[in-house]
């Protein structure tokens, strides 16, 4: 209890009047302030885009704050915002403005990506929606394309993971968005997704394919939701070349799937029972690497 009191009150007094302080002082030295430092020190990625992301979200001016807790604005007037309020004289810092403006292009559409990928995950799934049950085809289809299905509501969905005959009640809080990633991977990557499937049927350490999937969905927006996916993002998107989609969250989950598997066997547990905990050490694991400057979770192309 003590210890965490002293902590909040450190915390406190670094943030008002320490931090403050060192700020003054190294721009009286150095001639720079924070932010232009920040550019120069680091190069163009995650490093970078992070280190400025967590100077603005400390400033004491409210309009710079607002430049990590919004997505919505114009980030070249953003830009020329900073440089106003920074006094920075742009004929001498020539490449301020550009670095700058990649790093604010990518804190925005890293926001944006969450939301896209939190709306199609709160789509609940609708055996009444034609769409929904042509993509739950398609998924058996892609991964039992020598066994057809005999009926919509078959015992048969436990061949690839899924609970009960009807593959509608699985889908739990990752909504539709566990069912495009299941397709997205069997498509993608399909030697590599009937090797998981395969690999799941172990007589002795064999798991729930379906049910798998959907858990490390719920893996992948943990980590997008939490923030830990930036330097992934940063360092993977560049923002010259467009925004992460929700296509490029969907190769995140594809590299989790596939290592989580080989992390599974690896781990050789005693019984299913061990899921939750070797899920959760697998997470950390993940967690750890994320921490890591020039991360990129990518898995290999089929050959």
């Amino acid at each position: 209890m003590w210890s965490e009191l002293w902590a909040n009150v450190w915390t406190s007094l670094y943030l008002t009047v320490f931090r403050p302080m060192i700020k003054w002082l190294t721009h009286k030295i150095t001639g720079k302030c924070e932010l232009l430092r920040l550019i120069y020190l680091f190069p163009t990625g995650a490093e970078r885009t992070k280190h400025i992301e967590k100077s603005l979200q400390r400033s004491r001016h409210a309009d710079l704050k607002r430049l990590v807790t919004e997505h919505s604005y114009d980030v070249e007037e953003a830009v020329k915002l900073v440089v106003k309020i920074k006094q920075i004289v742009e004929d001498v810092h020539i490449e301020f403005e550009s670095r700058l403006k990649v790093c604010l292009v990518q804190i925005c559409a890293y926001k944006r990506l969450f939301e896209e990928v939190e709306t199609i995950r709160k789509i609940k799934y609708d055996s009444t929606n034609a769409q929904h049950e042509k993509m739950l085809l398609e998924l058996w289809d892609l991964l039992m394309p020598d066994d057809p299905l005999e009926g919509r509501i078959s015992s048969q969905w436990n061949t690839i993971g899924f609970q009960g005959s009807d593959p509608a009640t699985d889908f739990r809080g990752m909504g539709i968005l566990g069912l495009q990633q299941l397709i997205y991977f069997a498509k993608k990557y399909s030697s590599r997704a009937k090797q998981c499937l395969s690999r799941s049927q172990h007589p002795n350490i064999g798991l729930s394919y379906a049910i798998v999937g959907v858990n490390i969905t719920g893996v992948a927006h943990h980590l997008l939701k939490k923030r830990k996916l930036r330097s992934h993002f940063y360092n993977n998107i560049e923002p010259v070349h467009g925004r992460p989609t929700v296509e490029d969250f969907h190769e995140v989950y594809c590299y989790l799937f596939y290592e989580f598997d080989k992390f599974w066997y690896k781990e050789r547990p005693k019984t299913i029972m061990e899921f939750s905990h070797v899920r959760d050490k697998f997470q950390k694991r993940i967690i750890s690497q994320l921490k890591k400057p020039g991360v990129k979770l990518c898995i290999e192309t089929d050959d």
